[in-house]
């Protein structure tokens, strides 16, 4: 996905929908590409052209003086940061009419600090700024809230010789109209080299884990093998619901082959089935790595997880029975599959009458699907999934009772 976007989808997750993009290299693909952008993120895109852009980016800011006539978020396009970050930004109360810039006072932690530019600011008002201070604070971000009084501190600026935006924003200081809003902990980085670039792939490759919510099998398993997955998947066309589709089949084929006599067939069926588990967590993977999550995409992903957890073991069973032709066979299995659905459908209700998910202490983790699949491919392995999967449903009905008893305490 381009930087652009992400900083178009950071701003819009913040609560922003009205943009305003100046360009200066090459504006007429920019104008196009900005066009789709609008479209696909239904977002409005104004453009500005600045024939000035190599002087310096004070000169582009200042080219949409007379588009800006109320106060403004200014960002830059190659920075990726926290959507939070700038919500923060935006809540603070001002009684003047003075501008902020989010600055980074964890000097120490910044990514390449030399070519960061740095701020130094006293009792919350920046006092200077630029790239070469010697005695500083704080680092720009490049996430400003400023008012139309940066456009007489540019032109000001560039009477001087200044074409920057920091020289616009040293004026500002100057005045004692900059303030700096601290960032805190949250995430920020200017891309705008191979390294950084390799940085900021490095941060998103993260940002697509889901610690609190994993099982076991998931967080130390399934994820380090799906998100190297996802990464090589990000840069092709494949979509979030077509992961899940595939995902789906192969949890089916398996199923099929649990039917089948033999070692190798249960074998090769374990395997797929844990394959497909490490899939499953693709889907939702590619949806964070490209801003594709949709409501349709997690029921869709979940209502095929239930027909794949139906279709596994309806196939264990049956080929279980098939050597032991017995009615108990079936009872049991219809009680493993119970408990699988059951702890699912237990999970969501307990959400949707409580506001709030179950906590996920030791025995809810330990029947989440993840682990269930793992524990079935196990017993493929050692050539019993039949009783690997009446294990693993006990422990879901326990699960259910817990989550039962949770309840009851609300």
């Amino acid at each position: 996905m381009p930087l652009l976007e992400r900083v178009v989808l950071a701003c819009k997750a913040a609560g922003l929908s009205d943009f305003l993009v100046v360009t200066g290299y090459k504006p007429k693909p920019m104008r196009s590409f900005l066009a789709r952008l609008a479209r696909k993120r239904s977002v409005d895109i104004d453009v500005v052209e600045n024939p000035d852009w190599e002087k310096g980016n004070g000169t582009s800011l200042l080219a949409c003086c007379r588009k800006l006539t109320e106060p403004f978020v200014l960002v830059m396009g190659d920075h990726l940061f926290e959507p939070e970050l700038l919500a923060g930004l935006l809540r603070v109360d001002s009684e003047d009419d003075s501008c902020f810039l989010a600055i980074d006072r964890r000097t120490e932690r910044v990514f390449d600090l030399r070519g960061a530019t740095k701020v130094a600011s006293r009792s919350g008002c920046i006092t200077a700024i630029g790239k070469d201070l010697e005695s500083y604070n704080g680092i720009d971000t490049g996430v400003f809230l400023l008012t139309p009084a940066i456009f007489q501190a540019l032109a000001k600026a560039q009477a001087k010789g200044g074409y920057g935006l920091s020289d616009g924003i040293a004026e500002l200081a100057a005045e004692g109209r900059m303030q700096a809003y601290d960032i805190g902990e949250r995430f920020w980085l200017d891309v705008d080299t191979p390294r950084s670039l390799r940085e900021a792939k490095r941060h998103l490759a993260r940002q697509v884990d889901k610690p609190s919510e994993d099982g076991f099998i998931a967080r130390y398993l399934n994820r380090p093998l799906s998100i190297r997955l996802s990464l090589l998947l990000a840069h092709t066309p494949v979509t979030p619901n077509t992961i899940t589709l595939i995902s789906f089949t192969i949890a089916l084929l398996g199923a099929w082959l649990f039917t089948r006599q033999g070692y190798l067939p249960v074998l090769f069926a374990g395997v797929l089935i844990q394959g497909s588990s490490i899939i499953d967590g693709c889907d939702g993977e590619i949806a964070r790595l490209k801003a594709l999550g949709s409501r349709f995409g997690a029921f869709f992903d979940t209502l095929l997880d239930r027909y794949a957890d139906l279709a596994i073991a309806t196939g264990i069973t049956y080929g279980f029975w098939l050597t032991h032709p017995e009615f108990w066979v079936w009872l049991a299995g219809i009680g493993a599959l119970s408990g699988f659905l059951l702890t699912s459908y237990a999970k969501k209700e307990y959400q949707l009458r409580f506001q709030k998910p179950p906590p996920l202490s030791f025995l809810p983790r330990l029947a989440k699907r993840d682990l269930r699949l793992f524990v079935i491919f196990l017993g493929a392995v050692v050539g019993q999934p039949f009783f690997a999967m009446l294990g693993v449903g006990v422990i879901s009905h326990l699960a259910v009772f817990w989550i039962l008893v949770r309840g009851r305490r609300n």
